[in-house]
């Protein structure tokens, strides 16, 4: 190679880098904001109450969670854990109540509640299908029976009503004390897979 090829090489190389510093600029401007922010969120925490850094513990290992068991932050935040389904072919799932999940008057927010009832029918339909679909909630109702107290709550859910795409399912939520807490019913629709309809069309 000759010199002014290795010198036309150089030069072009420069207007490469001149090109892309810019985007340089901007990762650099973007890495020291990040560090800023980082530095400020430790400060926040190191002058947060001991059962309020436990909310960011519980925060941290819910964001973890979901790198393992691809399951969504709240689930994971909330501990929702799934029990042995019985014989009856009801779906049970569980969690836990912690002080960060009771309002003022020590008893488990209504609306977490709702959230197990929730997704303790959601996740049946997932596990009593087992097909590649998914479900949404259309509408639901809960009706509340006793204060959220106690150490765990369970809900037991199972199907109602089966129609083409649309699901009637129906919930019941209990204390550790066999109270029970809530009910809950809920009309949830079955998104088909586009694959599944395809299937032996010759095309997806």
């Amino acid at each position: 190679m000759g010199w002014e090829q290795t010198f036309a090489r150089m030069d072009a190389c420069k207007v490469r880098w001149k090109d892309d510093l810019p985007d340089r600029q901007e990762e650099t401007h973007e890495k020291r904001v990040i560090e800023v922010e980082r530095k400020e969120l430790i400060e926040k925490i190191e002058g947060l109450s001991e059962r309020d850094v436990h909310v960011v513990e519980e925060t941290v290992r819910a964001l973890a969670g979901m790198k393992t068991n691809r399951y969504p932050f709240l689930g994971n935040f909330l501990q929702i854990e799934r029990e042995e389904r019985g014989a009856d072919g009801v779906f049970r799932c569980g969690m836990p109540i912690r002080p960060d999940m009771q309002n003022p008057y020590r008893i488990v927010y209504g609306g977490l509640t709702a959230t197990l009832a929730d997704m303790a029918m959601a996740w049946m339909l997932e596990d009593y299908i087992q097909d590649p679909d998914k479900y949404v909630t259309l509408d639901m109702n809960v009706t509340y029976h006793n204060p959220g107290i106690g150490k765990r709550l369970l809900a037991e859910a199972r199907v109602v009503h089966h129609a083409a795409d649309i699901w009637q399912v129906a919930c019941t939520i209990q204390n550790d004390r066999g109270q029970l807490v809530a009910t809950a019913t809920g009309t949830f629709l079955q998104l088909v897979r586009k694959a599944r309809m395809k299937a032996g069309e010759g095309s997806l």
